[in-house]
C-alpha cells in the first residue's frame, strides 16, 4: 500500500509499506493493505512504518489519519523522525505536546 506522511511544513515519507502502526482514540491500530476505509484522529505518540527497507519511526504530536484499502495518509501537526523504535517514538510524541503546552504558557 502507498503511505504518505506530511506536516504543514514537510513531507516525511512517501512510498510503499507493508504495515503502519499509530495510536487513535480507540487504541493502537495496525494498518495493512486492504484495510477498511477509515478517518481517525491520531493521538500524541508514535507512528511506525514497515517497508521493504526496514522500519521508520516518527514522533507525532497529533493529527489526522485517512485510510483507504490502497493508501494511508497521515496529516501530522508536528512530526519528528526518530532514531529508535516505536516505543521511543511514543515517548517523544508525548514530549512534543508537553513542549507546545509549555511554550503557550
Amino acid at each position: 500500500m502507498i503511505v504518505n506522511v506530511v506536516s504543514p511544513e514537510e513531507e516525511y515519507f512517501s512510498g510503499e509499506s507493508t504495515m503502519v502502526v499509530t495510536r487513535t482514540p480507540n487504541g493502537e491500530i495496525g494498518i495493512y493493505s486492504g484495510h477498511e476505509a477509515t478517518v481517525a484522529t491520531i493521538l500524541p505518540g508514535g507512528l511506525t512504518i514497515e517497508h521493504s527497507g526496514g522500519k521508520d519511526s516518527y514522533a507525532v504530536s497529533g493529527g489526522l489519519l485517512q485510510i483507504t484499502p490502497e493508501k494511508v495518509t497521515v496529516l501530522g501537526e508536528i512530526i519528528e523522525k526518530i532514531d529508535g523504535d516505536h516505543e521511543a517514538a511514543i515517548i517523544r510524541g508525548k514530549e512534543l505536546v508537553e513542549d507546545i503546552t509549555e511554550q503557550d504558557s
